[in-house]
């Protein structure tokens, strides 16, 4: 089999070999498509504490090849989606309900060998399965659509709700959909790119804001009546941003920092805002028991993916697209990779 490997920092190459072997509660999946996320930027940088090489790749989709000696649920010529987060079932959080706090917790793509290969090896429990009338590429964005939608339940978004995203790559275009799904009167995106906003447009949003020549600050109070939003959904990772979020949240308003910002990152935060509005804010990580919804959504046409897909490229573009998106290429929305 062939895969990308990560060997060091900024440096990948592609390799043949072996196939894996499964262990009897394990399912071996070929690989239909796997998307790029920022979380494998942030291993090709360097930036997170692993043991190279590593095979990234974590938003997953393919058809089961072999399956295990005590594998239940899956038989070969399975479409699946693949949630890449490994809970032990055993520790403090765990015990709790809480399995994305794992004590133990890895990922296939991060700790063990991920998608950005021929062939991937999966844990029974981690495999959701997938209509034949989903493409693979579609597939492939279960992952990140369970963690939106984990992150869209924390929110709790009332109908008629004021939303304002901030980001519109990926993430804040699937928050787009999530919100007039869940009932949003107004949903306004914000970003810097003209090509993300018409996308955001499409999708749902009903106004939008090209921060680069707009405030989006004066532009949002004024179509709220200069009384703000009542949800913010926060998709940039910039700390800036958030302080912006916090000028335009409405009276018991709720913010939700959904973007990845530096661990070192600071923000200036009014604690008299915070008291006097009664605002929340709250963060969300990864995708708790969100996966199987993720993917009735996909397969109903509720939330749209196709219109996300900017590139689709082999195992040799990677790292040329890992550059380009380091470089904040206007023309990139969502690279997936096919390995085959």
């Amino acid at each position: 089999m062939r895969a990308f490997r990560i060997i060091g920092p900024l440096k990948g190459e592609v390799v043949e070999q072996k196939v894996y072997e499964i262990k009897a509660n394990e399912v071996l999946v070929r690989v239909g498509a796997c998307g790029i996320c920022g979380t494998d930027i942030h291993i090709f940088k360097g930036e997170l504490p692993l043991k190279y090489p590593v095979v990234p790749g974590h938003e997953i989709s393919g058809e089961v090849i072999e399956v295990g000696s005590e594998v239940q649920f899956f038989r070969k010529g399975d479409k699946v989606a693949v949630n890449p987060n490994l809970y032990c079932r055993k520790c403090y959080y765990c015990k709790r309900g809480l399995v994305h706090f794992c004590e133990n917790w890895k990922a296939i793509g991060i700790h063990l060998p991920g998608g950005f290969a021929e062939y991937v090896k999966v844990p029974e429990f981690l495999l959701h399965k997938v209509p034949e009338t989903l493409s693979f590429e579609e597939a492939a964005f279960a992952e990140p659509i369970a963690c939106c939608l984990h992150g869209i339940r924390r929110l709790e978004i009332s109908t008629g709700d004021k939303v304002a995203v901030f980001g519109l790559g990926p993430i804040g275009l699937i928050h787009i959909q999530l919100a007039k799904m869940s009932g949003a009167s107004l949903v306004v995106g914000i970003d810097l790119i003209e090509k993300k906003l018409k996308i955001a447009e499409s999708l749902g949003a009903d106004y939008t804001i090209n921060a680069g020549s707009k405030d989006p600050v004066k532009e949002i109070m004024s179509l709220t009546e200069g009384r703000g939003v009542d949800k913010v959904i926060e998709a940039t990772g910039s700390p800036k941003v958030l302080e912006q979020a916090l000028r335009v949240i409405d009276y018991c308003g709720k913010i939700l920092v959904f973007g990845v910002a530096p661990p070192e990152a600071k923000v200036n935060i009014s604690p008299y805002i915070v008291y006097r509005k009664e605002v929340t804010i709250m963060g969300s990580f990864t995708n708790p028991f969100t996966t199987e919804d993720s993917v009735k959504l996909l397969s109903s046409g509720v939330v749209k993916v196709k219109p996300l897909v900017s590139h689709v490229i082999r195992l040799e573009d990677i790292v040329e697209y890992f550059n380009r998106i380091m470089r904040r290429d206007k023309d990139i929305i969502k690279v997936l990779v096919k390995p085959g």
